[in-house]
């Protein structure tokens, strides 16, 4: 179980690394614009870097409740779909990691489309977002990152299918932590950055990233069927223990 959660961390970091310039891109216009929803008094210097980590930990926060609510939910639909061949919640992992290596090749990402889904949620939350500005109190800095968790994102999904793949709402909330607190660097420094980071993508950060997907996939699949073997092999081993055992009373 220790193992396999720390696979599921390690692919939650490498999804957010490999997307920190899709979070950039996505939702660097956003950091951006909130800037100018706090006073100017209060935004000079380096206190807008604290309030670039309230909106983050808002936004971080929404990760985590969604990643317990994917585990949980991971539970209940992953018992049913129990195998003697292999571990379907590795297994799951692999192909989401797959998946990931697809859209890094330049593909569209089949994830992507469950985008469609959350369009609706997020045009309830949207008008939320009005009544906190400006965002003049450390309160409302929160919230409004937290509400901003809603925002549909191909790369959240992707992390949030890894979550429910731990089959653990705990195992969950940590994926999606991890995760998120990758995801508020590139967000928060967007506007300076930006460019230098789209110049890496094209550079060898793609093809480093790739390599470390298909590392972390092939992880996820030894783990899936290991699982099984291990299974077999303690079975065994216990049977013929008991066998050796039945046969010294006799």
């Amino acid at each position: 179980m220790t193992e396999l959660l720390s696979s599921h961390l390690a692919a939650a970091a490498l999804l957010a690394g490999t997307g920190g310039l899709h979070c950039a891109a996505m939702c660097g216009g956003i950091a951006s614009t909130l800037t100018f929803t706090i006073p100017a008094a209060a935004r000079e210097g380096k206190k807008l870097w604290v309030w670039q980590l309230l909106f983050g930990t808002g936004r971080v926060s929404t990760y985590m409740v969604l990643g317990a609510g994917a585990g949980a939910l991971g539970d209940r639909l992953l018992k049913h779909l129990s195998s003697e061949h292999y571990h379907w919640p590795a297994l799951l992992s692999g192909i989401i990691m797959l998946l990931l290596a697809v859209q890094l090749l330049g593909k569209s990402n089949p994830l992507v489309r469950i985008e469609k889904i959350g369009t609706r949620v997020w045009r309830s939350v949207q008008p939320l977002l009005k009544g906190l500005m400006p965002v003049d109190k450390p309160i409302k800095a929160l919230a409004f990152g937290g509400l901003w968790g809603f925002m549909p994102c191909g790369l959240l999904y992707s992390a949030l299918m890894l979550a429910a793949a731990t089959t653990s709402p705990l195992a969950g909330a940590l994926t999606m932590l991890v995760f998120g607190l990758i995801t508020i660097p590139p967000v928060a420094s967007a506007g300076v950055f930006a460019g230098k980071l789209r110049h890496l993508r094209e550079g060898v950060g793609r093809p480093i990233a790739l390599l470390l997907v298909l590392l972390v996939a092939g992880v996820f699949f030894y783990q899936a069927f290991a699982h099984h073997h291990h299974d077999d092999h303690g079975t065994h081993g216990a049977h013929g223990a008991h066998q050796e055992q039945h046969s010294t009373h006799e």
